[in-house]
């Protein structure tokens, strides 16, 4: 995860930097601060013709829940980090937009058992619950990631120095790669690793749902006069 806070932060700095010596003569940047499935996040929009602007951002956060997969219940940390960079299409220069790009995408899954009980059966196989000792993992999604939306709001659009702007859309990013590892005695067992990645490949299975992340957001932005 780290990787990606330095590769985001350095990726988002340079953009942010790129406009400052341009935003007095051309009055068409914007930066704003948004909310929603992504997680929170800024944003800076520039404008490059009359209906056509461009946009990149940098998302995060972290939500923890569980969940229960083969008879095995899972702590999860859902820890969200992405860089989209977007090209917004103001039908007839309104509000309106059609939006498609990429997102550098950093999402991942932290997984922990919590077992209980004597026995813990992986791969329809029972095990000592103390030799197989506590299950973690994590699951990945395709780094680099197309987005297809529609959205309300033009941040560079308007003589104005604030508007609001609304996304609606898709991240396409692929099946979810799951890896899993024991801590106790059977971790280092090659037959027992073996059932291990049978139970990441039924994790996988379970959560195919996030092949495809839904993008609701909300933002604020402020336009540079």
């Amino acid at each position: 995860m780290k990787k990606w806070i330095l590769l985001t932060t350095a990726l988002f700095s340079l953009v942010l930097l790129l406009p400052v010596h341009t935003a007095a003569d051309t009055l068409d940047t914007a930066i704003g601060i948004k909310a929603g499935t992504p997680g929170l996040g800024v944003e800076l929009t520039m404008g490059l013709l009359p209906n056509l602007n461009l946009r990149a951002g940098l998302n995060g956060f972290q939500y923890s829940s569980s969940m229960e997969v083969n008879s095995i219940d899972y702590d999860f940390d859902l820890n969200l980090l992405n860089l989209p960079l977007l090209i917004d299409w103001h039908i007839l220069e309104s509000g309106f937009r059609i939006t498609g790009g990429m997102v550098l995408n950093g999402n991942e899954i932290d997984l922990v058992s919590n077992v209980d009980g004597e026995l813990v059966i992986i791969n329809n196989k029972a095990y000592p619950s103390d030799q197989v000792g506590t299950i973690s993992g994590t699951m990945g999604f395709n780094d680099l990631t197309p987005y297809l939306g529609i959205g309300w709001g033009n941040a560079v659009g308007e003589n104005k120095r604030f508007s609001i702007g609304l996304d609606l859309g898709i991240m396409f990013q692929g099946g979810p790669q799951a890896s899993l590892s024991a801590a106790g005695p059977l971790g280092s067992n090659p037959g027992f690793q073996e059932d291990l990645d049978a139970e990441a490949r039924a994790i996988e299975k379970d959560t195919s749902k996030y092949d495809f992340y839904p993008v609701i957001a909300l933002g604020i932005n402020m336009r540079f006069f």
